[in-house]
């Protein structure tokens, strides 16, 4: 069907009126919406300070044990106080990279679950996108503060020649890992669609991605360590790069190239979690049939 035409003209035919409007491109939607999200949260300013408090000190109290415990012995499998600080803050920052951009993805079951998703459905923006800036949990800023403040301090306590490309690569690292934990997270978001709700599994990969995150991985052991970094890639979010810029590369169970390479993980995990997701989406059936 087309739209009306332009009358003739003396320079040649009539062309049809340019009436529709151009697509929104998704990263456009994506800033819409998150900001938008935003401006709703801003409106409860102490409840946003309060949660960003507390989740930094619910971080900082397990920075605290792992004080504590190097206080204690000195230092983890060789680790020194600052090696140990800079993995955990790097651990912390990909947190906080994946949960401001995409924690938003636990709400998947409620959505399924009370026919949200119906309305994502109705609208011009890609579902899983509407989902991730559904709403926006402060606390998740407290993460990423908190885990840039320990990785900036820890960088001023190990031997390391802070050249621009280790920054560079630091940064990269710190993203790559948050966007390997998004993929992991969103891909087992979409099994809500095939089996039901599945927030204790959801819960259980959080506890060991926070629990065993924040030490060096070979006090687990060769085997420990493969299941950490072939099963659950746990390794790719922050030991790996790690080991890279501290020159303990040949500590990891994987050879040194890929520990190098180990940033890359993230974009291709994201792609293969958001295709998963996708693929999962199509046993939705609404609540209301």
């Amino acid at each position: 069907m087309h739209g009306p035409s332009e009358p003739a003209g003396p320079t040649g035919p009539a062309r049809p009126a340019e009436t529709l409007a151009r697509p929104v491109p998704a990263w456009r939607t994506y800033a819409i919406l998150v900001r938008a999200t935003w401006r709703s949260m801003r409106v409860h300013r102490v409840n946003l300070a309060m949660t960003f408090l507390g989740s930094a000190a619910l971080q900082g109290t397990q920075l605290a044990f792992i004080g504590v415990l190097l206080n204690a012995f000195g230092a983890i499998a060789g680790w020194s106080v600052g090696e140990v600080a800079l993995l955990y803050g790097l651990r912390l920052t990909a947190h906080g990279v994946c949960t401001i951009n995409f924690g938003q993805h636990r709400g998947s079951a409620q959505a399924i679950r009370d026919g949200i998703w119906d309305r994502f459905l109705l609208r011009p923006a890609p579902p899983l996108m509407q989902l991730l800036t559904r709403m926006f949990n402060p606390g998740t800023i407290g993460d990423l503060v908190l885990g840039l403040a320990i990785l900036v301090t820890a960088a001023g306590m190990v031997d390391v020649a802070w050249t621009p490309g280790r920054i560079v690569y630091l940064a990269l690292a710190a993203i790559g890992g948050g966007l390997v934990e998004a993929g992991m997270q969103i891909a087992i978001s979409g099994l809500d669609f095939r089996w039901g709700p599945i927030t204790r599994v959801k819960d259980t990969i959080d506890r060991i991605l926070t629990d065993f995150g924040a030490y060096p991985m070979n006090i687990f052991g060769v085997v420990g360590g493969w299941l950490l970094t072939a099963l659950i890639p746990l390794a790719f979010m922050a030991y790996l790069p790690i080991t890279v810029v501290l020159g303990r590369a040949d500590e990891a169970v994987v050879p040194s190239a890929v520990a190098v390479l180990s940033p890359l993980a993230g974009p291709v995990l994201l792609v293969a979690g958001v295709l998963c997701f996708r693929l999962m989406s199509r046993w939705y059936t609404s609540p209301g049939n």
